[in-house]
């Protein structure tokens, strides 16, 4: 769908409004519905011309739309829609300071309203080359290649020094074990989280993406061309990366995963199996506050008999243990 077959620009008198979290579901990506507020934005920043090839980007959380060679995202009625954008932009600011980090460049940001309550602050960024992993058509040896040069990539990102960057600190008034119910873990695992979790390590922290998934992993000509969405970004033990790679990019193959740890320069120590599924118990946890039905697990159950391992510690071996 492009600019052309819309009617006359017509500027947004009113904040977006929905009456439900279905509506806005069913909002989320509609090019048509959400052009008057694009189109405002381009105009203000001298992008009009842009607006001519539009679509609407997909699998994200907030509305998402690439126009010519910019991406313009949205912020607004999701739950926890003022940290996500003030997060996305620190983020990409910080990694702007290492030039070798394959981070979309923000080129604008802005608020289209005064309103305190919904003033729909948005962020503009240059369209990333390439196709998403979940769409590139790689050979097993492309693959192996991206994620060697994604471990190289996360070892930067991992090097970074942030400053006003989300952290761990609220982590304790979690019930991870209950999000835990929202997830494919059976009943017999989820009732030894809380004791799990008290025999975690010391946590490493750095500064982490923490949703490097199949449709943010961006790749070109066969190789790593940059990751998109850093709207989760934080500081907290380097582990809590692992389970979106995990699970979705590497589609739970640890040869991938031993290739990316390798790149990665990543400090597999004879506790990383405990950490990495502690962290991914964690990573459930946070996930369950802006979407109830996220289940980081589901595809691990669809390929491990969960019912048949006894313990926590079995299952952190079987998912991360060489």
């Amino acid at each position: 769908m492009t600019h052309s077959e819309f009617p006359p620009d017509r500027r947004p008198v009113r904040p977006p409004a929905f009456a439900s979290v279905r509506e806005y579901i069913s909002r989320h990506d509609d090019l048509s519905f959400w052009w008057p507020y694009v189109a405002e934005i381009l105009e203000r920043h001298g992008l009009a011309d842009a607006g001519r090839e539009s679509a609407a980007g997909v699998g994200g959380t907030y509305p998402t739309f690439i126009c010519g060679d910019y991406v313009v995202k949205l912020f607004g009625y999701v739950q926890g829609w003022r940290k996500s954008y003030e997060t996305e932009r620190a983020a990409l600011a910080l990694a702007a300071t290492d030039p070798e980090i394959a981070a979309p460049s923000l080129l604008g940001e802005g608020r289209l309203y005064g309103n305190a309550d919904a003033p729909w602050p948005y962020l503009i960024t240059r369209k990333m080359s390439g196709v998403s992993w979940r769409d590139a058509e790689l050979s097993a040896e492309q693959r192996l290649a991206v994620a060697a040069d994604l471990g190289r990539q996360i070892r930067r990102v991992h090097a970074l020094r942030p400053s006003g960057i989300a952290t761990d600190a609220d982590w304790p008034s979690l019930n991870v074990a209950a999000a835990a119910e929202r997830s494919s873990l059976p009943p017999h695992l989820i009732e030894q989280i809380d004791d799990y979790l008290a025999r975690l390590g010391p946590f490493d922290r750095v500064f982490v993406n923490s949703d490097v998934v199949a449709l943010h992993v961006f790749v070109e000509n066969g190789r790593l061309s940059g990751i998109i969405d850093w709207g989760d970004a934080m500081v907290t033990d380097r582990h809590y990366e692992l389970i979106q790679i995990y699970r979705d990019l590497f589609d739970c193959d640890k040869a991938m995963l031993r290739v990316f740890l390798e790149a990665s320069d990543w400090p597999v120590s004879k506790n990383f199996p405990r950490q990495a599924l502690g962290l991914a118990l964690y990573r459930q946890a946070v996930g369950c506050r802006r979407w109830p039905g996220i289940d980081v697990f589901e595809p691990i159950a669809a390929r491990f008999p969960l019912q048949d391992i006894g313990t926590l510690d079995e299952l952190a071996a079987e998912l991360f243990a060489f």
